[in-house]
């Protein structure tokens, strides 16, 4: 994967995400510290970064294969928070039932099933007794659906955004086939404008030669007249005139 474009790197144990997911993963057993995939592109004029989170097995439940998650965003440094992120929820999915006995047992996952709903009335109930602990985790639930709001609406806005560089590069396309065919129509007008010019000058050319004279423009040449080839002679006929008397 470190081909065609695509990068890699160990995840480091930086404050926020980061720290979280790797502190996490070492008490489930992921001794190993999880590896990143990263490769930016342009989509539709749109600028793009895609993360590949992998995550190794853990020695402590061996029985659950590794596992990896993807996130896409603008640069590495949205993509990647997100794909670690998103690592959390699966995490608090995949390993449900080895968190009860652990804070992380009151992350929001990335499917809310019926336990964690469950644990999460049992903590309303609870309210009063663990007052801290609830007014926290409501916190973090709000958050968290905020931001899948947000990351709801940014989805929306950036494809209507790319619809637009799809259309705008469309209509460049159909300026630039119109232009190509009015170009076309000029050369062949110039084209047809020679070719007359041609014959015109051909034309001239033969009455010259033939010794015939050729008329002004707008003069009408006189019926009396005949204009014979032989010897290249112009003369008058009166057996014309005297069927005219």
């Amino acid at each position: 994967m470190a081909e065609n474009g695509w990068t890699q790197g160990v995840c480091q144990e930086e404050p926020g995400f980061p720290h979280l997911l790797i502190n996490s993963l070492e008490r489930l057993g992921v001794t190993e510290r999880p590896r990143y995939y990263n490769r930016e592109y342009e989509h539709l004029g749109t600028l793009r970064c895609r993360v590949v989170l992998s995550i190794a097995r853990s020695t402590r439940y061996p029985n659950i294969e590794p596992w990896r998650v993807t996130a896409t965003g603008f640069q590495h440094r949205d993509a990647y928070p997100l794909a670690i992120r998103k690592a959390l929820r699966y995490l608090c999915r995949i390993f449900e039932e080895h968190l009860i006995p652990t804070p992380m047992r009151l992350f929001p996952p990335a499917i809310r099933m019926q336990v964690w709903q469950a644990r999460m009335r049992n903590l309303e109930r609870r309210r009063h007794q663990e007052d801290l602990l609830y007014h926290v985790v409501a916190y973090l639930v709000s958050l968290d659906k905020l931001f899948d709001e947000q990351a709801r609406f940014l989805r929306e806005q950036t494809h209507r955004a790319e619809q637009a560089e799809l259309a705008v590069r469309m209509h460049q396309i159909r300026v630039a086939q119109a232009e190509a065919r009015t170009a076309a129509a000029i050369s062949s007008k110039a084209v047809a404008h020679e070719n007359l010019r041609q014959i015109q000058d051909r034309r001239m050319q033969e009455w010259t030669s033939s010794g015939t004279s050729v008329p002004a423009i707008g003069e009408t040449p006189s019926p009396n007249w005949k204009t014979h080839h032989r010897m290249g002679r112009t003369f008058w006929d009166p057996a014309s005139s005297n069927r005219r008397c």
